[in-house]
């Protein structure tokens, strides 16, 4: 993965509308905002014998864009060189954090495995107007799924796996975790059953006979083409947006992370689901759940060959993916693992062995960073290398980065934000939040006072002479069970911290106090808070 730190803000700018039933026209990168120049490159080194551990900053090379660059930053980690604790660990209780509870001493491994409903297809089996033969995936997902079941039965305890699943929107199943009963319980009761259509979204083009006077119809399928459009954008868009959520939701877990994404189709732009994961260090293991790659045709439904079925002979398919020599999606699965230093598994039976490998790959993870001048950042992609002196070994590493020109967040970019954090089920650690709640009855009867701190580190801060000045709006959201907003209120805190304040402030983070007063129906509070500067929100779910 690439990491350009510190501060990184995604915007969702992508035009959605032409994507068609093949999605070819695929929508634009999010634009990452760079502030800082400081490159960060999640690197995996293997012989024959599996990880390799001993190697050391003098082994390696940087190229970006075939120009050699000095490694300013050499760590690696492994199960020899324990993590940190983070706050998250051992909340008092009424506290919440929005940092994942994951990175303790014993954490070997972090896992997302996203179980994709959305982008796995039913209905595999040609119409009788369309060209045969067609790729088998209506039991992929149900085929992942009991392979996933084989893996986490042998679940290691310093491995932590989450759990998300895809259909009309993100579901949390179980966020990080190791207890592998509770797991296996989630996934055994999961309804794997496919949401997307085959026929809606991939429809074979069919033309009709001519007619007598000898012209050419309109197709009939043209208002299918046009609904597979409309159904591919929606499907797009979601996709995308559950993307942002997991990437929000780990931003400030350090190192890297797996996504292993149990899918069977995936017609999207890889760059712009590699610009989503790799600032939070994500790296991608799209496992095709198809297994073998077979076909399916109409002569196996019918037992008769297309041409007894007494079809007219002018009646053929014009386009679709029914004849092309690999399903649609396997492209962008090996191009999304290899923007964000993963990898693909697909033409496989063993997807137990590719899970279980893609969660082995963190065992040693080498983290390279270099500093790029101003006139780097020129909105395009970069292309990188890495090599390695010694001889005999295999590197896999992110192989291109995004950095635009430092420009502040607009206002439409911190508003899509803020409703990206208001949908998202899940919290976002892009800025650091630490709240404990109590009943009080000040200033009014059964009142709810919060009280935490908000960490600094991730914040746009200008520095004049001596003083770092800033801001943080913060918003409180009361929502029923149905998400329905009940009330919203925003206030503003201007920053401004001495150089010697400073540093402790940045160990403390900025201490708030705000008192609630529920609304009749209220059961959630979402607690954002942004940094008007970049976009970048915080944001905790409280029960």
């Amino acid at each position: 993965m690439v990491f350009v730190v510190v501060r990184i803000s995604i915007v969702l700018a992508l035009e959605l509308a032409g994507i068609g039933a093949s999605a070819q026209n695929a929508p634009q990168p999010p634009q990452i905002h760079v502030s800082t120049h400081l490159v960060q490159i999640g690197v995996i080194v293997r012989d024959k014998n599996g990880a390799v551990a001993d190697l050391t900053k003098e082994d390696f090379g940087i190229f970006d864009r075939g120009k050699p660059q000095t490694i300013s930053v050499f760590t690696v980690e492994s199960p020899a060189a324990t993590r940190q604790p983070t706050p998250t660990q051992h909340l008092p209780p009424n506290t919440f954090s929005d940092l994942p509870q994951t990175n303790d001493a014993a954490v070997r491994s972090i896992t997302i495995v996203l179980l994709d409903n959305l982008n796995t297809l039913y209905g595999s089996a040609a119409t009788i107007y369309e060209e045969t033969p067609r790729w088998m995936e209506d039991h992929a997902l149900a085929n992942a799924k009991a392979h996933l079941l084989e893996y986490l039965k042998g679940l290691a305890p310093q491995d932590r796996v989450a759990v998300y699943g895809l259909s009309d929107t993100l579901h949390v199943l179980c966020d990080f975790t190791s207890d592998r009963t509770q797991l296996l319980a989630i996934v055994q009761n999961y309804d794997a059953r496919s949401r997307t259509s085959r026929e809606v979204v991939e429809p074979g083009a069919v033309h009709l006979p001519d007619q007598p006077t000898g012209g050419v119809p309109p197709p009939i399928d043209a208002d299918r083409i046009r609904l597979a459009a409309v159904t591919n954008t929606s499907r797009a868009t979601t996709t995308l947006a559950a993307l942002e959520a997991i990437a929000d939701h780990v931003a400030n877990i350090p190192g890297r992370k797996n996504l292993v994404w149990l899918s069977a189709n995936l017609p999207f732009s890889s760059e712009a689901m590699a610009a989503i994961l790799s600032p939070a260090q994500i790296a991608a293991y799209p496992v095709d759940g198809r297994g073998l790659l077979s076909r399916s045709s109409l002569v196996d439904e019918n037992d008769t060959p297309m041409g007894e079925l007494g079809l007219p002979s002018m009646m053929k398919q014009t386009h679709g993916s029914a004849s092309s020599d690999e399903p649609p999606g396997i492209d962008t699965m090996r191009r999304l693992a290899e923007l964000t230093g993963g990898r693909a598994f697909v033409n496989s039976n063993d997807l137990t062995g590719a899970i279980r490998d893609a969660v082995g790959d963190s065992a040693v993870t080498y983290t390279l960073g270099f500093y790029i001048d101003a006139n780097s950042l020129d909105g395009r992609f970069h292309e990188l290398k890495v090599r390695v002196k010694r001889s005999g070994l295999s590197v896999r590493y992110p192989q291109s980065y995004l950095a635009l020109k430092e420009a502040p967040a607009t206002q439409e970019e911190r508003r899509n934000s803020f409703l990206r954090a208001i949908r998202s089920p899940l919290d976002s650690s892009a800025i650091p939040l630490t709240i404990r709640v109590e009943r009080v009855n000040q200033p009014t009867p059964n009142s709810i006072a919060l009280s935490g701190s908000i960490g600094i580190h991730d914040l746009q801060l200008v520095r004049s002479g001596e003083i770092h000045a800033g801001a943080l709006d913060i918003t409180v959201i009361e929502q029923d069970e149905t998400g329905k907003v009940l009330h919203e209120s925003t206030n503003r805190i201007n920053l401004r911290f001495s150089e010697k304040q400073y540093p402790a402030i940045l160990k403390t983070g900025v201490s708030f106090r705000k008192s609630v007063q529920p609304q009749a129906g209220a059961t959630t509070l979402r607690i954002l808070v942004q940094d008007p500067s970049s976009g970048e929100i915080g944001s905790l779910i409280i029960p």
